[in-house]
């Protein structure tokens, strides 16, 4: 009977300490999510559908003409990303692409993803209507 409650209990501690992780995990403070986003033209230098989160990598020359190499991240899983139309081919290395972003607050070349436009001007996802 001991052995059953001490199992019981260790069962009942892992997930509740799974539970915080999993709510501590989402949250973007550090980017400006309501603000009117920024538009990135670049190079596609990686991407990788997965969970919890889609990650993408480009290039984008500055105003002074300088290469900086951004990082943006997805808010959705990889079933949203799904759901949204999105494959593992739809972007790849050397598209040439504009993806609306929301900017760290900080300055660093890291970002959230709200959409991209593809090299045929196909928008992703497709805005939804305003009401």
């Amino acid at each position: 009977m001991r052995t059953h409650f001490k199992i019981y209990s260790l069962v009942l501690l892992v997930l509740a300490g799974f539970s915080i992780q999993v709510t501590a995990h989402h949250g973007y403070p550090q980017y400006n999510m309501g603000g009117p986003g920024l538009a990135l033209h670049g190079t596609m230098l990686t991407y990788r559908m997965g969970n919890p989160h889609s990650h993408m990598t480009m290039v984008v020359v500055n105003e002074a003409g300088e290469q900086e190499v951004w990082a943006i991240e997805t808010t959705d899983t990889l079933r949203g990303m799904r759901q949204k139309g999105f494959t593992a081919n739809t972007l790849k290395q050397g598209d040439e692409v504009t993806i609306m972003v929301s900017p760290a607050i900080n300055g660093d070349r890291t970002a959230v993803f709200r959409s991209v436009e593809l090299p045929d001007g196909t928008v992703m996802p497709e805005p939804e209507p305003r009401q």
